[in-house]
């Protein structure tokens, strides 16, 4: 007796930027280094290091492999000072206050309550921002079109160990090839604690605060404020807002 059998594939119904891989899921044609403008195209195979804008490019290039976008440049063009609100999937928590719904600037801050698009960095705690407020790079930044910058979020591992991650990748303001590129990292099996994650600072640090705060005029946790070589590449950042310390190592 001979038997057959027929498999299907089910196609993601994927909206641009996404597009459906062979795999079956969606992915951002342009940012994915693996599947750069189209799928299938690997940027890698040409000597390339990442996806600008659906083109292979040697510029920084976003690291999430399956991210959603808040803003990116290669859609929604340039921007500045400004910021958006995510709703996340499932709780954070910093300074025993938890949300699932955040605000995102623009100038290198995230907001669990109140936010605002300041861009003047100050020392902490920072009158702007009335609520809890994680500020890995607060800065003036840009966005700048036809470019892979953005603001860009993605989950990792699986439930009760899932990480949030946002990745924001963006320049200076006026200054292009001012590069900063950095992730911030929840943990669902960690509340209070975030991580800071820094690829490049083109200044190392120097006009930016980093930090923590649970209020303009509460509880803190500072790192650094206009302090010159503070940043480097590949340095991470641990703040544990349930003990009031923050941890510095490489990854």
């Amino acid at each position: 007796m001979t038997t057959s059998s027929t498999s299907t594939r089910t196609t993601a119904n994927c909206v641009p930027p996404y597009a459906s891989s062979p795999s079956g899921g969606c992915v951002n044609v342009l940012i994915d280094v693996n599947n750069c403008g189209t799928i299938g195209h690997n940027c890698s195979a040409s000597n390339y290091t990442s996806c600008l804008a659906g083109t292979c490019s040697n510029a920084p290039g976003i690291q999430l492999a399956n991210s959603n976008y808040v803003w990116t440049a290669g859609i929604n063009g340039q921007v500045d000072d400004n910021f958006y609100g995510v709703t996340l999937p499932w709780n954070i928590t910093l300074y025993n206050t938890s949300t699932s719904f955040v605000y995102v600037t623009t100038n290198g801050v995230i907001c669990l309550g109140l936010c605002s698009s300041a861009y003047t960095e100050t020392a902490l705690p920072a009158a702007p921002f009335s609520g809890v407020t994680a500020l890995p790079y607060w800065d003036d930044l840009f966005i700048y079109a036809n470019t892979s910058q953005g603001i860009y979020y993605g989950t990792e591992r699986n439930a009760p160990n899932r990480t949030l991650i946002f990745e924001c990748y963006m320049s200076h303001y006026n200054q292009a090839s001012q590069y900063y590129h950095f992730q911030v990292v929840f943990f669902e099996a960690a509340p209070g604690i975030v991580q800071y994650k820094y690829f490049s600072a083109s200044d190392g640090g120097i006009s930016c605060t980093i930090g923590v705060q649970a209020s303009s005029s509460g509880s803190f946790i500072q790192y650094s404020f206009d302090t010159a070589n503070s940043v480097f590449s590949r340095m991470m950042l641990t703040f544990d807002t349930n003990y009031g310390t923050a941890t510095n190592s490489t990854f």
